[in-house]
Order: C-alpha cells, then sequence, then structure tokens
C-alpha cells in the first residue's frame, strides 16, 4: 500500500479533498478485510493475524488490535514536544517557529531564510525550505491548506492519526556545516533500540541510506527498493548518547520508531512513529522483516 499512500498524498497536494463517512477505514471489519487484500498486493504473501511474525504483519495486528488511538498525542509533532521535554529535556527540541490553524496566520515576512514546514497531524506532509525568496507561495499556501484540512487516517487507515487536529508547525531547518541534514531513525522494542536507519539529505535532496546494528554492522537491505548506500555513512560519534535518549523516549511503548537528528555538535529530536510505513513497506528480504519482528511480542502488546 506504500506506493498507493504516496500517490494519495501527491494527489491531496493538487486537488480538492473528499472524504465520506463511507470510508472504508471506518469499521474494523472492512478494515481488516483492506488490510489483507494490500498485504498480498505489497508483500507477496498473506498476512498471519493469529500467529504474526514479521515486523509487517505486527504493524497491521497492532493497528487494528492494539489501541493505536492511544498514540495521539505522542505522533503530534507538536503535542509530543511536552512529552519530549518531560522525559529528556527541552536542549533536544527543534526550536519552533510557530503552529498555525491556517496558512494565512503565517507571517511569511518573518520568518528566517531557511526553514521546515511540517503538518503536525500526518507522515510525509512536510516542506524543507532552503531559500525562502525562491518557493511560489501561492502553490505553496494550497497545499498547506489541504495539510491542515485533511484527517490522515483517511488517508492510511492509522487510527492513531484520525483524533488530532490539523495543523502546520514550522521549526528551524538543522543541518551541518556541509548542509546536509542528518537523520537517525532508531526501531526501539519496549524501551531498547535495536537497529537504526541513518539518513543524510544533502542540499540537492540526494540520499544516502543505511542500515545497521547498533553496533554499526550493516544491514544489506532496503525498503521499498529504494537503494541503500549505507558502507557512505559513517557511525556517527555520539551514538551512545542517541541510544539512551531512545531508551528513555521509547521507555513504556511497546513499539516505537524514534527519530533524531544531529546538527552543529546537537542531538535533537524529530518524532515518535508508532506504524512505520504503514506496515506495508516491502523488505528487500523477508529475513529481515522477520529480524525486525522477532523483538515484538504481540501477547505482551495486547
Amino acid at each position: 500500500m506504500i506506493k498507493k499512500v504516496k500517490q494519495s498524498v501527491i494527489k491531496i497536494l493538487d486537488v480538492s479533498i473528499k472524504l465520506t463517512s463511507k470510508s472504508k477505514y471506518l469499521t474494523p471489519l472492512t478494515h481488516k478485510q483492506y488490510i489483507k487484500k494490500e498485504f498480498l498486493k505489497q508483500h507477496g504473501y498473506h498476512i498471519n493475524f493469529k500467529n504474526p511474525v514479521t515486523l509487517s504483519e505486527k504493524i497491521q495486528w497492532i493497528k487494528l488490535y492494539g489501541g493505536v488511538e492511544k498514540y495521539a498525542n505522542f505522533v503530534d509533532k507538536n503535542e509530543v514536544r511536552s512529552f519530549v521535554k518531560e522525559k529528556v529535556g527541552e536542549n533536544y527540541l527543534i526550536p519552533k517557529i510557530g503552529v498555525y490553524d491556517d496558512f494565512n496566520d503565517i507571517d511569511l515576512n518573518s520568518l528566517p531564510a531557511k526553514f521546515v514546514i511540517k503538518a503536525t497531524h500526518g507522515s510525509g506532509w512536510n516542506m524543507i525550505v532552503r531559500d525562502k525568496a525562491k518557493i511560489d507561495w501561492d502553490y505553496s499556501k494550497r497545499k498547506i491548506q489541504r495539510w491542515i484540512k485533511a484527517n490522515y487516517f483517511y488517508i492510511s487507515g492509522e487510527r492513531n492519526y484520525k483524533k488530532i487536529k490539523g495543523r502546520v508547525i514550522i521549526e528551524e531547518l538543522l543541518e551541518n556545516n556541509k548542509g546536509i541534514m542528518e537523520e537517525y531513525k532508531f526501531y526501539c522494542y519496549y524501551g531498547q533500540p535495536h537497529y537504526v536507519v541513518a539518513v543524510n539529505v544533502t542540499e540537492s535532496n540526494e540520499r544516502k541510506k543505511g542500515w545497521y546494528d547498533l553496533n554499526w554492522n550493516w544491514l544489506n537491505m532496503n525498503i521499498n527498493g529504494i537503494p541503500d548506500k549505507g558502507s557512505s555513512v559513517k557511525r556517527p560519534n555520539y551514538i551512545n548518547k542517541m541510544i539512551d535518549i531512545c531508551q528513555k523516549l521509547s521507555k513504556g511503548f511497546e513499539f516505537v520508531r524514534v527519530d533524531l537528528y544531529y546538527s552543529q555538535g546537537e542531538i535533537f529530536f524529530g518524532e515518535l512513529t508508532f506504524t512505520p510505513n504503514n506496515g506495508f513497506g516491502k523488505f528487500s528480504d523477508i529475513v529481515y522483516d522477520e529480524m525486525f519482528g522477532k523483538p515484538l511480542s504481540i501477547s505482551r502488546a495486547i
């Protein structure tokens, strides 16, 4: 389904959004049927709800039976800041410029030259602005207003987004001295990170991505066929501090991906993700899907 989700996101930027009470995601029965169909299409095998083994299967199980609605304040990109401040301190929060219910509330003249706009209530709805003078603000206004009006649940079926208010948050752009954004996404189970995907994004939006265990052993894998350039992503010398932050932020959750950034010698919190890739991201080999799923016990998630 991940390709369909991406297509829907692209579509949502350019056309009106029509939401109805007849969405296929509204009832557990129709949602389950949809998951079974899409899971087979994306992964190539039938999902086993009774005895899920892969991470992809277990994410689907959690979406249906794990009560993910309770995670709303943790996936809301503004509300989660209070949780992060309490657990690890506000010095790990990306400096916030503002939160807005309407694009018209944004004072464009007061914005710095570089920043990031994110929808607080969805996934992948981000604008990285490296030079605001080059932005088509008429187009961007239409796009951002559509984000705000949309309910991401009706696009992805992830119930943890269903009750989140539509807003956008503007934060400072985090870069290193070479203009590269460094992001580290840790897969955490019961308060312990096990795996990490490192993503380096250059000013020209070239991406270098690598999958590792916590000893920085490279995992020769990818998700959704996205090329892995892991050999070129070096082990950060601040990895132990990141692990400590992840332990504190993931404590009490059966499974969560903790995303962190590194910029100018400092670590910053990005977001918490409880259903990465909506459970439809296809691992390059099912062996890795099983490996990522092994630490997660569904019996403990009930």
